[in-house]
């Protein structure tokens, strides 16, 4: 199994874990003398191997993102973590941008921002450049990649 199969299947299980958890709530306490819809016992148990079937393959995949190396950029680990930190950086400038200009607008002419807005812009592209450039290299190895027993 690829890496990128295994991704996918943790979102799968990870869904399927929350539509057991919302099967289960409506028969859990029932009018006495009448039967649930489904058995709760027969949900939880699905949702426990549902749970340990999640665990599983996110072990495989941690271990294959550890031993995993990305040319230029070291374990593929290192490389999700740079990718989420460029993510968050991008979001925040955007949002401090959209900030300053809407403050900027709304106020008298006698005030102004306090940070170059055109330099900050500047640094979301190249930000949001660099996510998608290691993005793309992630999602490559993803592909190319047999998961770790």
């Amino acid at each position: 199994m690829k890496l990128a199969e295994a991704l996918l299947l943790r979102g799968d299980l990870q869904k399927k874990i929350e539509h057991l958890e919302h099967r289960i709530r409506p028969v859990l306490i029932i009018q006495e003398g009448k039967q649930p819809q489904e058995d709760p016992v027969k949900l939880l148990a699905q949702l426990r191997k549902a749970v340990q079937d999640f665990e599983d393959i996110v072990v495989r995949i941690n271990k294959t993102n550890n031993k995993t190396i990305i040319e230029n950029q070291g374990p593929l680990m290192n490389a999700l973590a740079k990718r989420d930190a460029l993510k968050l950086l991008s979001e925040k400038l955007r949002t401090i941008r959209q900030a300053a200009q809407i403050q900027n607008l709304n106020y008298t002419n006698n005030m102004k921002a306090t940070i170059d807005i055109h330099n900050l812009q500047i640094e979301i592209d190249q930000t949001g450049r660099a996510f998608r450039e290691i993005d793309s290299k992630i999602q490559e190895i993803n592909w190319l990649t047999e998961l770790e027993d």
